[in-house]
């Protein structure tokens, strides 16, 4: 199969040992120290077992990538170094039509994955629970075709094999009216990190992310979308935020995609702010057309110091016999440092049915067509 018609082949459905493989072929390429255990037990209760890019009404299941598949990998660093961990996002309880059994479903996860951390509280599962019951406080209301809930993202450290290192619950601040003022006024953490908007046409909150670290201290994210092909986005945006998405959109420029044309692709950025430090990140989408596949490489090199980090991302997908396809790139800014953060997204996907070998990387079985969960 040609890498064009690959690249556009139907993904199909994977079970979590299949994912598994992959995360510890990029573990090796990074030269990240993971426990594989962890690794496979985590993941597994993470998805719910298996990824399928298809619900059960034959729509795309997760709207995390275009794919469907409900997973998305990346790489991160900055400052010439490459950070040791393992990170992803993928969504569980896909298999479910209703909008309040998957929000059960995933609840249950997300408590199961907070016993991962290095502290084991129920104080932090506690704390990500009232946060998605704050956006959803009855989710039995929510409309059947709402597809997304919640994501949750999980992030290995190579200092804490045994342990996750970070977990992030995102959540949907569209599915019911007033999310965000509900979450705002429950949580000081997220009040105020976003600036006032005179206009939604642009530029709107779409979703929220509350982030645990190992030490059990919060991470608040607000993520804002705007709107793709409008030439007047990235001034507006630069008008809100000023030198964070001035400096981050001047860097894409100078790693080759048009400034007069970036408008073209989807561009989001996110406000977060922890104990420690407050930043601003900007993400562009991928567009072949417009050079994102080059700027990736020219970015990895400016920022993490090698291009050894988004390699890996593709070539543990290909000996796991699927592909790599770029979802975004995010740039970072910090008051303290500038630019300090360098972020590639995107998921491996499957177009053919594989399974781990005894040596732990995956072989090509059969064709198989997604079909609804089972």
């Amino acid at each position: 199969m040609s890498r064009l018609a690959e690249a556009s082949a139907e993904p199909i459905l994977v079970e979590a040992p299949v994912v598994g493989a992959y995360l510890l072929e990029l573990a090796e390429r990074l030269g990240v120290t993971v426990d594989p255990a962890t690794i496979h037990a985590v993941f597994d209760r993470a998805c719910g077992g298996q990824l399928n890019p298809r619900g059960p009404d034959g729509r795309r299941a997760s709207t995390l990538n275009g794919s469907g598949l409900p997973l998305d990998v990346n790489v991160t660093g900055g400052l010439g170094e490459v950070m040791p961990v393992i990170r992803y996002v993928t969504q569980s309880g896909t298999e479910h039509r209703e909008f309040g059994p998957r929000v059960a479903a995933q609840l249950a996860v997300i408590r199961d994955l907070a016993g991962w951390l290095p502290h084991g509280s129920r104080a932090s599962a506690d704390l990500l629970q009232n946060f998605v019951e704050t956006l959803f406080p009855d989710p039995d209301k929510v409309a059947v075709g709402e597809r997304f809930a919640t994501w949750t993202g999980v992030v290995h450290h190579a200092a804490m094999p045994h342990h996750l290192a970070r977990l992030k619950v995102y959540g949907n601040l569209s599915a019911v009216p007033g999310a965000l003022r509900r979450l705002c006024d429950a949580w000081p953490g997220f009040a105020g990190l976003i600036p006032e908007f005179d206009s939604r046409r642009l530029i709107k909150p779409v979703f929220a992310a509350l982030e645990v670290d190992a030490s059990g201290d919060l991470n608040h994210k607000i993520y804002l979308d705007t709107r793709t092909g409008d030439a007047a986005v990235p001034t507006t945006l630069v008008r809100y935020f000023g030198e964070p998405v001035r400096e981050a959109l001047a860097e894409f420029a100078r790693c080759g995609v048009d400034p007069d044309e970036i408008h073209k692709t989807k561009i989001i950025v996110c406000c977060a702010s922890s104990v420690q430090t407050s930043s601003v990140t900007t993400y562009i989408g991928h567009a072949r057309h417009l050079g994102t596949i080059e700027m990736a490489r020219e970015l990895s090199i400016r920022h993490h110091g090698t291009t050894r980090a988004v390699d890996a991302l593709t070539r543990a997908a290909e000996s796991c016999g699927a592909m790599w396809r770029r979802s975004y790139v995010a740039l970072g800014f910090s008051a303290e440092r500038g630019l300090d953060k360098l972020n590639v997204y995107g998921p491996p996907v499957w177009t053919q049915c594989v399974q781990p070998s005894a040596t732990g990387v995956s072989e090509i079985v059969r064709p198989v067509r997604a079909g609804p969960h089972r």
